[in-house]
């Protein structure tokens, strides 16, 4: 059971009085095109800003720096699901932010990967009231760039897929057959796989004697 952060649980209870200012943040870690990797942060607040996050990967807190403007608008709910489906959540970010324009075009972010937080802020301050709660950990499935026409909007669009269930599905070439197995650590798991296939095994009935 999680136990949330004190002044989070507060700002939830103070929420029909003071009202809420939910935004999110998104951190990037993906490789430069010589293959170096690199990590960057957008959120929907207008300044930069540095806060720490815990990290999806370790479970530690972690200082990090978010660029603001890069992240046009706040990500929708992510749908909670106890079935192997597959979570996609897409990404907006601004066209025209440089620091979006060095992600999407300067970087190489295929099978990147994405952590979503939440943050509240205090609606005085402008501050997060507390530690803003992971939300969301992915991988990124595409990353469209929409060009628009004079006087239109246009945005980039990241597509990320949960990164616990596609895990979970997702085929693993080395376990196909004995030989491949001897090649893991000794596994032996299917070493009698194709004797045991051509066994006759009466399940339900009563066994033949032999004549």
């Amino acid at each position: 059971m999680k136990n949330p952060d004190p002044n989070f649980l507060a700002a939830l209870q103070g929420a029909r009085d003071n009202g809420l200012s939910i935004r999110s943040l998104v951190y990037f870690s993906v490789k430069k095109l010589d293959g170096t990797p690199v990590e960057l942060g957008v959120w929907t607040g207008d300044e930069d800003m540095a806060i720490s996050v815990m990290s999806g990967v370790t479970g530690q807190m972690v200082y990090r720096e978010y660029y603001g403007g890069g992240l046009v608008e706040d990500i929708d709910p992510i749908p909670r699901v106890s079935d192997l489906t597959i979570q996609t959540v897409t990404i907006t970010l601004s066209q025209i932010a440089s620091v979006t324009q060095q992600l999407a075009r300067g970087y190489d972010i295929r099978l990147g990967k994405v952590e979503i937080h939440r943050a509240i802020l205090d609606r005085k301050s402008r501050r997060p009231v507390s530690a803003p709660e992971l939300d969301f950990m992915g991988e990124i499935d595409g990353s469209p760039i929409d060009t628009p026409q004079i006087g239109e909007d246009g945005g980039i669009q990241i597509n990320a897929v949960s990164d616990a269930i596609s895990m979970l599905t997702r085929k693993n070439p080395l376990k196909s057959s004995y030989e491949a197995q001897k090649r893991r650590s000794g596994d032996e798991f299917g070493k009698y796989a194709s004797t045991v296939s051509t066994w006759d095994i009466p399940w339900g009935q009563k066994k033949k004697k032999n004549s």
